[in-house]
């Protein structure tokens, strides 16, 4: 059995030690992203959860920081890699504290690592010059593989490097790694992840693209203590070998494993869980089972795999309760964390009170269709795992030694594991879903929901609340949902759901994910208070300048508000009404701006202020649905607009200040004092202000 892997360890023999993974490591991996995760993998986002994390994990997989183009990218095609730190998810001094307070409460950031392609700033092939460390950092044509298909592309610079050493890539231009340039590059960019932003290792993706051998050089050079490759392949053998080719510099996710555990659960054939090692004995499948458990980065789910459905036949906490249960390092999959955070929570628990090691020694008990059962041996005790539906119970343990357990799972320890590992899960509740269908336009939306209950599909009809926001209360144990309009177009399944939240499509197509915009209510929709922005500026069909974003009208704040008077909103070409919303900076272009500005807007496209009536205002944050914000509407005219955020209003009204014209009648009536921007004054000091009396207004000038 994995002739291919035998025949390298009897050339090579098995080293003890790796700098790519640490030997009898305790720690779990979360990765903390999925596709199109813009809001839940915000840099400040995952901070706000730090305390939280570091109780259950050790290590954090986040996307690449660097920017790749545009305001909502996952980076898998980067352009910079020294500089311009910043991304879909945050800027870089948002990046850089959230690694460091993690780093405060013992937990590690992995970067993800795109070296085996890259992007131009403007064409396929000009790769942007960087200064880092003292010196220039720059790839050309003649770094790109020679047989990449920017070659048969006319207008385009033609690639001069040698042949591609792995698969192509069709994304983006694949590099020569066999070029010193190129090496040297990577090696520097890899230790100016490490050493600069601070992070502790690294992720490399498409392994598959390059030579193993070149993940080695670039280890020895940066000497990350944690390395991973994204070998995407079920073979044992191509795996291991690649591994090998590392000079075991370098772990990699167990995806044999994976594809072993996806086969036990989908075909409920558990006997898939198990692999016999040398041949002769049973050992958890994958990676693990045989020579590698130091360098194996156990999953059952990742963003790539899990667009492709679940294959666990909805028991994702037995399949996760699998690999916390084994050696190998888990990584925890955040859609995961979210939908069954109790159970998962309690079984990372157990596993760290037992003191269970990526080394630690597996003895498997049972193996048949229906039940796996093994005995795990930690630095401070055991542990005792059965999956399935089967009621055993491993010698010498009793129900007073369960420590976790749920549908198809069992834990059992004789170790004490304290506040972590017992104890009842949350009662669940059932819980008010809002969905925005500003995106989608659907004439009615449709809500499936399962768990403990499940909906009979299509789903239910859900209430429409207000504008384009949608309303529907599920069951208590609803785990999932999705939404849909009873013809075919449907989101993505949404996980992890929160009580009174509104969950938004990134698009219009396909089976988008779902991104959580926050309490209904505190974006829009019902007032409550906003973070009232430094600054604030109008964009939109204003006269002069309209959708320019480096010359939006600023406004004048005081306190929790800000306002303009008479702003003049012209329509387009073909247009009866004007569109404008908020913005708390201006940028040199859409690009730049929606990557480092709030953006404020309206609920719905086109919503039509009404004079003098509130209406509330939407947060579309920075680098994650900024470019997304949605506009107000009024006819031609001039205005004056006020944006509370306080209250989480803005309301227009006619332009009536500016007074610049004395008028002299009613000079006898009593003075009431205004601001410039039309606040009323009752103690004014000193300065400029407006003078009303009776009828009358003008500017005076106070001592």
């Amino acid at each position: 059995m994995h002739i291919l892997c035998m025949l390298v360890l009897l050339a090579t023999g098995i080293r003890a030690a790796a700098i790519g993974w640490p030997a009898q490591y305790e720690g779990v991996m979360l990765q903390g992203f999925y596709w199109d995760s813009y809001t839940d993998t915000k840099w400040t986002n995952i901070e706000s959860q730090a305390d939280e994390l570091a109780q259950s994990f050790k290590l954090i997989w986040v996307p690449n920081s660097a920017y790749a183009g545009g305001s909502r990218n996952m980076g898998y095609m980067p352009i910079y890699w020294f500089t311009r730190h910043t991304s879909a998810f945050g800027n870089e001094q948002e990046l850089r504290s959230m690694i460091s307070t993690l780093k405060e409460k013992g937990v590690g950031v992995i970067a993800d690592v795109v070296v085996n392609h890259r992007n131009g700033t403007s064409n396929w092939t000009n790769f942007p010059a960087e200064q880092w460390n003292g010196q220039t950092w720059q790839l050309g044509p003649e770094h790109i593989c020679r047989n990449d298909e920017v070659a048969s592309q006319p207008g385009q610079a033609t690639p001069t490097g040698a042949y591609d050493t792995g698969e192509n890539f069709a994304g983006a231009r694949d590099l020569d790694h066999t070029s010193p340039v190129v090496q040297n590059n990577v090696k520097n960019y890899v230790k100016f992840l490490l050493t600069d932003l601070g992070y502790a290792g690294v992720r490399y993706d498409m392994v598959k693209g390059y030579a193993g051998q070149y993940t080695k050089i670039y280890n020895q050079y940066a000497r990350p203590t944690y390395s991973v490759g994204e070998y995407f392949d079920a073979s044992y053998d191509l795996v291991a070998a690649w591994i090998e080719a590392t000079g075991r510099e370098s772990a990699a996710f167990d995806f044999p494993g994976k594809y072993a555990i996806n086969e036990a659960f989908h075909s409920n054939d558990l006997t898939k869980l198990v692999w016999k090692a040398n041949g002769t004995t049973d050992q958890p499948a994958g990676l693990i089972h045989f020579g590698y458990p130091q360098l194996a980065v156990t999953f059952i789910d990742n963003h790539d795999t899990y667009r492709d459905g679940s294959k666990f036949n909805g028991n994702v906490p037995a399949a996760n309760a699998f690999i916390l249960c084994s050696p190998g390092t888990p990584c925890v999959f955040l859609p995961h964390w979210k939908a069954y955070k109790a159970q998962i929570k309690k079984m990372i628990a157990v596993r760290n009170a037992v003191g269970v090691t990526n080394t630690s020694a597996v003895t498997v008990l049972k193996s048949t269709r229906d039940c796996y059962m093994a005995r795990v041996v930690g630095k401070r005790g055991e542990l005792a795992v059965r999956i399935g539906s089967t009621s055993d119970v491993p010698a010498g343990y009793t129900a007073a030694d369960v420590r976790a357990s749920g549908n198809g799972y069992c834990i059992w320890s004789k170790t004490d594991v304290g506040g972590g590992g017992g104890g009842d899960d949350p009662v669940p509740t059932a819980k008010t879903i809002y969905f925005d269908n500003s995106v989608t336009s659907w004439s009615s939306v449709k809500i499936h929901y399962w768990g403990t209950e499940e909906s009979t599909w299509p789903g239910v009809d859900m209430t429409l609340a207000e504008g384009q926001i949608w309303k529907y209360t599920v069951p208590a144990g609803t785990v999932g949902v999705l939404f849909n309009d009873g013809n075919g177009n449907q989101t993505a399944d949404v996980l992890g759901l929160t009580d009174k939240h509104v969950y938004r499509p990134v698009s219009a197509s396909g089976k988008p994910e779902c991104e959580d915009t926050g309490e209904y209510g505190n974006h829009g929709g019902g007032g409550g208070s906003l973070t009232t922005p430094a600054a604030l500026y109008v964009l939109g069909n204003i006269k002069g300048a309209q959708w320019v974003t480096s010359a939006g009208v600023e406004m004048t704040r005081n306190g929790d508000s800000y306002r303009v008077d008479n702003i003049v909103f012209e329509a387009a070409a073909g247009e009866s009404l004007c569109y404008f919303n908020l913005t708390d900076a201006l940028g040199a272009d859409w690009n730049e701006l929606n990557m480092t500005a709030n953006r404020y807007g309206a609920l719905t496209e086109g919503l039509t202020l009404t004079k003098d009536t509130p209406s509330p205002i939407t947060l579309y944050a920075n680098g994650i649905d900024a470019s997304g914000c949605l506009s107000w509407t009024v006819a031609p005219g001039t205005y004056s607009i006020v944006a509370d955020f306080n209250a989480g209003t803005i309301t227009v009204s006619d332009g009536n200040s500016g007074v610049e014209t004395i008028v002299t009648d009613d000079a006898a009536a009593a003075p009431v004092y205004y601001n410039l921007q039309g606040v009323r004054v009752d103690n004014p000091g000193t300065g400029l202000y407006i003078e009303r009396r009776g009828s009358s207004a003008r500017r005076v000038y106070l001592h």
